[in-house]
């Protein structure tokens, strides 16, 4: 990459939580530290007993399309999340639907309806399985529905990377932005909660209380004893520079630059510690703000899941790379609030874009303990005022796959 690279421009957002349906409740919900984490309708005894789920809500109002009707649910939350972003960004019409594009993250996709069809497949054969439902279990297909439904002919891509699905796919629209093979690209992504999902982290034993103590959630906490699931959608409006200015609008944020990278981990698991993350980390605030030493970082939104793992080496990584500028900034999670899920990561970049326009620092939900031992200035369970003006988004996958992305208060 450039050594001075093209910041991209975020206009526009759209969210479906478990806390709320569009950027302002979600925004409220989340600096009131509310937690869309409750009991699940279910007579099970085992866990899960808890999960982030979203709430109902009408997805007439923001689909228009006939054949939305047989979308899948998390086709419909996709492509509702991109019309509240183009219109959060004063973008519904009059754009060249070729330089329109648009870029979905998504680890598992349509899993649940994927699950369905299989089943009945296996126990009733082909001729009983409806046709009907099989376009809805390809990957791409909230991409698809989305261009669709937004009348978008440009670049349509989906990005399947675990955990780090829906920021993998933010960085790929900055670089369709940069490439000038787009004026305005949607981006970000989303995942749905799945009776299969819940099976496999279920017998993976890393779901929160499977190994001692309550069934909780709460990043970064000494007591912290495992996942909690959640689902969720968000997309973001991507520009270049030049684009605003051309029509007179207004950034939540830029996008600086992001780094993506690997690092030595288990195939399923995330590693304890992580020094060779350091490096590309140091790199990309290197490049972008000009220091090594004294970072100019104010806030980071980490990926941490209330795991033992990750949030250990989460923070070992950053005050590997911080040091003694640690103690400065705040260091925070928002999956105390809308769980895990593989495109969570889209969530936290509307919640960092939405700290550095606000000068807020998003609260730690459900934080009792903080640790002891570690250098960083822990975000409270309420919404915190301070001057902000760059924010590192760092997110782990399983498995090791890493990036992270900085973002800057717009001027």
């Amino acid at each position: 990459m450039d050594a001075t690279p093209q910041s991209v421009a975020v206009t526009g957002l759209g969210v479906i939580s478990p806390i709320g349906i569009g950027r302002d409740a979600f925004w409220s919900a989340l600096c009131a530290g509310q937690s869309g984490i409750a009991p699940l309708a279910t007579t099970e005894a085992r866990v899960p007993r808890l999960a982030a789920r979203i709430p109902e809500f009408a997805a007439r109002h923001f689909i228009r399309s006939s054949h939305l009707r047989r979308a899948d649910g998390l086709s419909r939350s996709i492509v509702c999340a991109a019309r509240m972003a183009l219109a959060d960004a004063g973008l519904p019409h009059a754009l060249p639907p070729e330089r329109l594009g648009i870029v979905v993250g998504s680890a598992l996709g349509d899993v649940a309806e994927s699950a369905q069809y299989l089943a009945r497949l296996f126990t009733k054969g082909p001729s009983l399985v409806s046709p009907m439902m099989f376009p809805n279990l390809v990957l791409n297909a909230p991409a698809s529905y989305a261009a669709m439904e937004l009348g978008c002919t440009g670049a349509n891509l989906t990005v399947s990377h675990g955990e780090i699905s829906g920021e993998q796919a933010i960085a790929l629209g900055c670089d369709l932005i940069r490439a000038g093979r787009a004026d305005v690209v949607l981006a970000g992504g989303g995942d749905q909660f799945a009776e299969i999902v819940v099976a496999a982290y279920r017998d993976y034993r890393a779901l929160s209380s499977q190994r001692g103590g309550p069934e909780w959630c709460s990043p970064y906490d000494v007591d912290r004893n495992g996942i909690i699931l959640g689902e969720g959608a968000a997309m973001l409006v991507l520009e270049s520079a030049q684009h605003v200015r051309r029509r007179a609008a207004t950034a939540y944020a830029e996008l600086v630059d992001y780094v993506s990278f690997g690092v030595p981990a288990p195939a399923y698991d995330w590693p304890l510690r992580a020094p060779a993350a350091a490096g590309p980390l140091r790199e990309l605030i290197a490049r972008c703000l000009g220091s090594s030493t004294d970072t100019g970082v104010d806030v980071v939104c980490g990926s941490a899941n209330s795991s033992r793992r990750l949030d250990a080496c989460e923070i070992d990584v950053l005050a590997r790379v911080f040091g003694e500028a640690a103690p400065r900034m705040a260091l925070t999670s928002i999956k105390g609030a809308i769980g895990e899920f593989g495109a969570a990561g889209a969530l936290s970049a509307v919640a960092t874009c939405l700290a550095l326009r606000e000068a807020i620092v998003p609260p730690l939900c459900n934080l009792t303990r903080a640790p002891t031992d570690a250098p960083f200035r822990f975000a409270v369970p309420r919404a915190e005022r301070r001057p902000l003006q760059t924010g590192l988004m760092l997110s782990m996958a399983r498995g090791g796959g890493s990036i992270a992305l900085l973002f800057r208060r717009s001027a």
